[in-house]
């Protein structure tokens, strides 16, 4: 009777398989389903958390597997094509050695049959350099050895083939070789894909956490998910209910743009996406009809659009749909897919949390206006709440071994503004840097108006050079915006003072003020940068 064997690794791999699984629905937070609203036909994709991963089960059948004959027709068993063709697969041949180089090829087979006599001397080293050829991204390989025994078949294992039969080959047997590779290699696939999801996500979260303020969070969030399925389009919108337009706070394409303001009837994808409160997938925007109002402007107003598909995935701030997620490909850019909208929803759900911070700082600041600790000005906290806040932030890092920083920021030559256009308008002019200040800051930053032209800032987890960056980045800020009471070009200049605890000459709250005092009239004084440190000569 011919020997018939195979590789046996699946046990191992399938340990490790189920291992693999579990981390990846950890990482994309699987859960229970919830019903939703009845959605487009074109929605019919898993769009959960959860990736998707089918489990172990018949090839789908909607799937044409490429299927590549090598070697020598002679040896190769009758039939063999027919059958395989009619069992569904997409079947190509060629001798040995196939042509086109050692180099990735367009479309790669997923799997090689190579056929070869028991007797060819070349046997190990040609299925040797079909299984490690690049051109093959790593297809399957299966041996057919004509009139061998189980020698020829265990010399074509030991050189790397995935499965090896000798003749005569049943071909109901060589059919279920044939899916168990296949299902086996995208299991592989699967599993690698969770790994780099992993690594990704990782990655990601690593950058954020070191970036505490919302928009910059927006902004990487975007750029990482851009970068990672090389998008043409990725961005961030806001919405609010009831509202025809949305608020643009990031984009991967053109990160400068913070805050821009569009018509969301221009797109429908985000339309849908809020109303249903369900992600929208859109392959092609030219044939979908979700699109067909919009594609009659286009024709109309004779817009030439090249956006191939679109991706649209909510984001729930307490219970309602905040805003979207949205991503968009152009033509020739490679097809999202299923796991691809899964973890790009993860993301979208990291955001959600980030507004969710940011609306709890809003409320937080609504009630210190309703218990009168705010500066009716500028918005900023009251030198009350700048005293209560202190003692609280001297306290926990005193206990808890941390750090903070105490930055006062002076508003340089406020008078003369103040004699020269009214008080009324140097008023202004501090509002809108309060504001500035306001949205500057990360959620657990406070700012408080200090004096007559003085702001303060305490900076959790920051030391002195963090609280220098601060004031820098606040004028970087201040450069690119326009006060109209000023003209366009004219900015106030800011002179800081900054002090770090721990230090050593302060024991008490009221130490803090002396010091950062002492540092701002050295920046007036003696800074090249007018910053003045604590503690620095």
């Amino acid at each position: 009777m011919a020997a018939r064997t195979r590789q046996s690794r699946i046990p191992r791999f399938a340990s490790w398989l189920t291992t693999m699984r579990r981390r990846a629905r950890r990482v994309s937070g699987a859960g229970p389903p919830i019903p939703h609203a009845p959605r487009l036909p074109s929605h019919s994709v898993n769009y959960s958390l959860t990736p998707s991963i089918p489990r172990p089960g018949p090839l789908p059948e909607l799937i044409q597997h490429r299927i590549l004959l090598v070697g020598d027709a002679g040896t190769r068993p009758d039939g063999l094509e027919r059958f395989l063709i009619r069992g569904g697969f997409q079947v190509t041949e060629a001798a040995y050695p196939p042509s086109g180089g050692d180099r990735p090829g367009h479309e790669p087979p997923d799997l090689v049959v190579f056929s070869i006599g028991a007797k060819d001397a070349r046997l190990a080293d040609q299925v040797r350099d079909l299984a490690t050829a690049t051109r093959f991204s790593g297809a399957p390989v299966i041996v057919l050895v004509a009139d061998g025994g189980a020698d020829a078949v265990a010399d074509a294992l030991q050189a790397g083939a995935q499965d090896a039969m000798s003749t005569p080959v049943h071909f109901g047997e060589l059919r279920a070789r044939i899916d168990a590779d296949l299902r086996l290699r995208r299991d592989m696939h699967e599993a690698r894909d969770a790994l780099r999801t992993r690594d990704l996500l990782f990655d990601i979260f690593q950058d954020v956490s070191a970036t505490l303020r919302a928009d910059e969070i927006f902004q990487t969030l975007v750029r990482r998910v851009g970068q990672a399925f090389g998008l043409t389009h990725c961005s961030f919108v806001l919405t609010a209910p009831g509202e025809d337009k949305g608020r643009v706070v990031a984009v991967y394409e053109n990160p400068a743009i913070r805050d821009l303001r569009v018509e969301l009837e221009r797109y429908p994808e985000i339309q849908e996406a809020i109303r249903t409160e369900r992600p929208v997938i859109i392959h092609d925007v030219h044939d979908h009809p979700l699109f067909e109002t919009i594609r009659k402007r286009w024709l109309q107003q004779e817009i030439e659009v090249n956006v191939q598909s679109a991706v649209a995935l909510p984001v729930f701030v307490q219970g309602r749909a905040a805003g979207v997620f949205f991503l968009r490909t152009v033509q020739g850019d490679p097809r999202l897919r299923t796991q691809d909208v899964a973890f790009a929803n993860t993301i979208a759900q990291a955001a959600a949390r980030v507004l969710e911070n940011e609306e709890r700082r809003a409320a937080i600041y609504r009630r210190q206006i309703s218990a009168g600790v705010t500066d009716v000005l500028t918005g900023c906290a009251s030198l009350d709440g700048l005293d209560r806040r202190l003692r609280d932030e001297f306290e926990r890092a005193r206990r808890y071994s941390l750090r903070f920083a105490l930055v006062v920021i002076d508003v340089d030559r406020l008078r003369d503004i103040n004699e020269r256009l009214g008080q009324q308008a140097g008023d202004r002019v501090l509002g809108e840097l309060g504001a500035m200040m306001q949205r500057e800051i990360r959620a657990p930053d406070f700012v408080a108006r200090y004096g007559g032209d003085e702001f303060a800032l305490i900076l959790p987890e920051t030391d002195a050079q963090g609280g220098r960056q601060f004031v820098e980045r606040l004028r970087q800020l201040l450069l690119r915006h326009t006060f109209p009471d000023l003209g366009p070009g004219k900015v106030p200049a800011l002179t800081a003072g900054v002090v770090a605890f721990p230090h050593s000459e302060v024991l008490r709250p009221e130490d803090l003020f002396t010091q950062v005092e002492a540092a701002l009239d050295r920046g007036k004084k003696s800074a090249p940068d007018r910053i003045g440190i604590a503690g620095e000569t």
